[in-house]
């Protein structure tokens, strides 16, 4: 029997331990919890949480932010105003509506990142300050801290005055702070945003139109806030003149790859000059057969989101077992699927690939391993994949069931992880997922183990090593297949 390894916590699928949510989503707030059912915000992403304004004892709970999310080191800051458009003539209506919209929306965004930056202890679930944010917050030099706001309200007006838009407001970098609703020419650009608070952190102003396609093209964790970064680099760069809508500004950023093989806001050719990104771009951007083509190829990517889900799932419903020996904490076990999440798209599609592969491999054999890992050159290298079918075959019944079937597939698990620790020390951390093959007539369960380097001594690797060998894992090295994904199948 292997002992317990340092290092490794073990969570699985069903369980009665409680984790606590938030208190719900008031009436206005209803369009942006939307946000937290998305398969990449759904563990992270906290609705209407409360700071403690008491100097001493609690209760006082002011609300922080509509929407707050923290994966890793990425906290995302969603402030949302629905506004009605006013009555009364253009310029007059925009600069109220934008007033009550972008700048107090903005404004509590500001408030909310001076909090966390300041007293992140005192950041609740609940109204009377008794349940503490569950998520440790990033450290702060590590953190990437954005605002979002979000805007409602001005779409159908926008669509009247802007022949041919899609109601999506125009970006326009020239236009900065005050300017979007006061001017001493008094010139204002109705349905225009530029650079909110251009002494502070990035304001993204995202209207509901642009939101649904941005959240519906940049559907995981990394892909949204590398778009968030680069594109505060870029509005700030002097590089844009103008974009006609924010869904306009992803469809130039998707097709463009910088030197270091990922989507930037690289320049054209005469990158000297301001570039103007028109209205058409992205229609005629999903028009494209290689579009199409990269959404087919995608598919098989969201088997890597359905595991997500399902251990998020059972997390937020308290529904997690943890076997014999271990004990659930929501901030350890999190981990885990937290690295699942922060894979962006385009190389899900390669897990996904592997983990069906694994599973069709599986059927026909008592255990199988497949390792997801880059090598020492590539980075980033610092996290490790691997999924382990174990069979459930009929002997087991006579010889302590499915509950020591469960255990000893965890084990075994676990008996992998530390072994690839060990073996491959450019690592810093691996995630394991142990799966039941389908079987005719039979459900299915499945556990995860995450697993960080440690600093072993020679007995603890020597332990390791004879764990691995008495389990037969890791006894004969990896055998490495290459794998080559092309973004844009036929392009």
């Amino acid at each position: 029997m292997a002992r317990k390894p340092t290092g490794v916590d073990q969570l699985s699928e069903q369980s009665r331990l409680p984790v606590v949510k938030s208190e719900g989503v008031t009436k206005s707030e209803r369009y942006l919890a939307k946000l937290a059912d998305k398969s990449f915000l759904n563990l992270w992403s906290y609705p209407s949480l409360y700071r403690d304004q008491k100097q001493s004892g609690s209760g006082d709970g002011k609300e922080l932010c509509d929407l707050l999310v923290v994966c890793g080191p990425q906290i995302i800051i969603f402030s949302e105003k629905t506004i009605a458009w006013p009555n009364g003539e253009l310029d007059v209506a925009w600069k109220r509506w934008v007033k009550r919209a972008v700048r107090d929306a903005a404004k509590q965004a500001k408030g909310a990142e001076r909090w966390i930056t300041e007293y992140p202890e005192r950041i609740f679930l609940d109204r009377g300050c008794k349940t503490h944010f569950p998520i440790d917050f990033p450290s702060p030099q590590d953190r990437v801290i954005h605002r979002v706001v979000v805007v409602k309200g001005a779409a159908e007006a926008c669509r009247r005055y802007l022949p041919n838009s899609s109601g999506s407001m125009i970006i326009e970098p020239a236009i900065k702070a005050d300017g979007h609703w006061s001017s001493e020419s008094g010139e204002i650009e109705p349905f225009a945003i530029g650079d909110v608070d251009p002494a502070g952190s990035f304001v993204h102003v995202i209207d509901d139109v642009a939101l649904d396609i941005i959240m519906r093209e940049l559907d995981t964790i990394l892909d949204f806030t590398d778009y968030l970064n680069k594109k505060e680099v870029f509005v700030r760069s002097g590089r844009l003149y103008r974009a006609h809508g924010e869904e306009n500004l992803l469809a130039y950023y998707a097709v463009r790859i910088n030197d270091d093989g990922v989507h930037d806001f690289v320049p054209n050719s005469d990158g000297n000059n301001p570039v103007e990104i028109d209205r058409f771009l992205y229609p005629n951007f999903r028009r494209d057969a290689r579009y199409v083509a990269r959404r087919q190829a995608d598919t098989i990517s969201y088997l890597w989101d359905e595991l997500i889900n399902k251990f998020t799932t059972h997390m937020l419903n308290g529904t997690s077992i943890t076997p014999d020996g271990y004990e659930f904490d929501l901030k350890k076990s999190e981990l885990g699927v937290r690295y699942m999440a922060l894979e962006p798209r385009f190389v899900r599609r390669s897990h996904g690939e592997a983990v069906r592969g694994a599973l069709e491999i599986g059927v026909t054999r008592s255990r199988f391993f497949r390792t997801i890992m880059s090598s020492v050159e590539a980075k980033p290298n610092e996290t490790a994949f691997f999924i382990h079918t174990f069979k459930y075959l009929n002997w087991m019944e006579r010889d302590g069931g499915y509950k020591k079937y469960r255990a000893k597939r965890a084990e075994c698990t676990q008996v992998y992880a530390r072994g690839l620790l060990e073996a491959y020390p450019h690592l810093t951390r691996v995630v394991g997922i142990a799966l039941e093959p389908p079987e005719q007539g039979r459900g299915g369960s499945q556990d995860l183990v995450y697993a960080e380097q440690c600093d072993w001594t020679d007995e603890d690797r020597s332990a390791i090593r004879q764990a691995c060998k008495e389990y037969g894992v890791l006894q004969s090295g990896l055998k490495r297949t290459p794998v080559h994904v092309t973004e844009w199948p036929g392009a």
